[in-house]
């Protein structure tokens, strides 16, 4: 199955982004789960505001338990974080 997961971030938490922005990006390379695509939402300014993961899980237990681990969840870097199980109709996954 495919999830799909997309968190905004927390704008009081930007020193503790950079702070934990290697971690993140090391869990997200862990291969915990296989991730199709990632990478950050952008503001009108091109500026980082959250993130989106695609990736091909067996249940969605597993997405909750990997974005559960992930640094920018356990410092509340990101104020929202929504798992969703997704159906792609267009594209070489449908």
């Amino acid at each position: 199955m495919l999830a799909v997961r997309v968190a905004l971030s927390n704008p009081d938490k930007s020193d503790a982004r950079e702070r934990h922005l290697d971690d993140h990006k090391r869990h997200l390379r862990s291969g915990s789960i296989k991730i199709i695509q990632s990478g950050p939402i952008l503001d009108a300014a091109g500026m980082s505001s959250g993130g989106v993961v695609v990736a091909e899980v067996g249940s969605l237990d597993d997405m909750i338990r990997f974005s559960s681990e992930d640094p920018f969840v356990c410092h509340e870097i990101y104020s929202t974080v929504s798992i969703f199980e997704w159906r792609p109709t267009i594209g070489s996954h449908s």
